[in-house]
């Protein structure tokens, strides 16, 4: 599991708890409820820790196993004010609030990075798009347009090289297009 994965759902996770929390329930009811909830990832760590919790385990060493499988700096941070609420009773309602606001402000900035990462993207891919097949075309038919030049001293190539120009160049722009698509994709932070 990535670090992504973790961070999917974790600023609904985040206030879920919060509210919980905020509303008088217990760590250990709100995570029994996140672990029964879409939460992703963090649903399911909920759920295997609840497990161990209901088989006997102590919830202070089911939150430290979940620490050490975290990937995510955002994830680890959470299980570890869970933690020190369980083992010092410290104040987790403001702890969870300023983690929120700091995924948030992560989220935000990846989400306006990503935003400036593809800027002239559909221009580029909307001229590629429209220009390649109108100039190939026109290329294509140019057998047909011109016919033979005569007295101007040159031959225009045969419709079957031009067609297999105007099929190899279409290819050409839709694997073009095909690699801007995938490069676009594979900037996505996931938010």
């Amino acid at each position: 599991m990535s670090a992504q994965e973790e961070e999917i759902n974790l600023i609904y996770a985040l206030r879920g708890i919060q509210v919980l929390i905020g509303a008088g329930v217990g760590l250990e009811s709100a995570m029994t409820h996140i672990s029964r909830g879409g939460y992703g990832r963090i649903s399911n760590d909920f759920s295997k820790a609840m497990s161990g919790v209901n088989k006997g385990q102590r919830l202070e060493d089911e939150i430290r196993r979940l620490i050490k499988g975290a990937k995510s700096d955002d994830y680890r941070r959470l299980l570890n004010s869970m933690l020190n609420n369980v083992t010092s009773n410290t104040d987790i309602l403001s702890s969870l609030e300023q983690q929120a606001s700091r995924a948030e402000e992560n989220r935000t900035d990846r989400l306006k990075r990503y935003i400036e990462d593809l800027a002239g993207l559909p221009e580029k891919a909307l001229i590629l798009g429209f220009l390649a097949p109108l100039i190939l075309g026109l290329l294509a038919i140019a057998p047909f347009l011109l016919g033979d030049l005569g007295p101007i001293g040159g031959d225009v190539p045969e419709v079957s090289t031009m067609m297999l120009l105007f099929n190899g160049g279409l290819l050409a722009t839709i694997g073009i297009l095909v690699i801007i698509l995938l490069g676009a994709k594979s900037k996505d932070p996931g938010v």
